[in-house]
Formats: structure tokens, C-alpha cells, sequence
């Protein structure tokens, strides 16, 4: 008489990580549509984790502010 196995388990999920709500999770904007205090706010950002503004991203940042000011 052949020998029956015992069914196989399904592979047991890992338990799900606490997912961030979505009002929390921000999406990058672009510069084209950033307000002037979302530019300040991005800008200090940049200063406090790199030190200077001296990035490519910055200084388009920069040039973009200026032109936000100008208008």
C-alpha cells in the first residue's frame, strides 16, 4: 500500500510591515510646479544634509526661485 504524505502547508506569509498612511508619504514635486515656500523648504533641506548648496539640484532650485521672484 503506497504511503500517503501528508498535504502540504502553505508557505507562510511573512508578517506585513505597518504600511505609512497616504497622507504621509510625500511625492516629489517638480520644480516647475513647487511654490516659492516649497523651494525654501526644499532648499533647507539640502543645506542641512549636504552642507552647502553647491548641487546640481540647488542651484536649479536657485535659478528657479529667482525666476518665481522676478515675476
Amino acid at each position: 500500500m503506497p504511503e500517503e504524505k501528508p498535504a502540504q502547508e502553505a508557505p507562510k506569509e511573512a508578517p506585513k510591515k505597518e504600511e505609512a498612511p497616504q497622507a504621509a508619504v510625500k511625492k516629489n514635486k517638480k520644480l516647475n510646479k513647487m511654490s516659492l515656500k516649497d523651494m525654501d523648504k526644499k532648499l533647507e533641506e539640502i543645506k542641512e544634509k549636504m552642507g552647502n548648496l553647491s548641487s546640481r539640484y540647488a542651484k536649479e532650485l536657485l535659478k528657479a526661485k529667482k525666476g518665481l521672484m522676478g515675476q
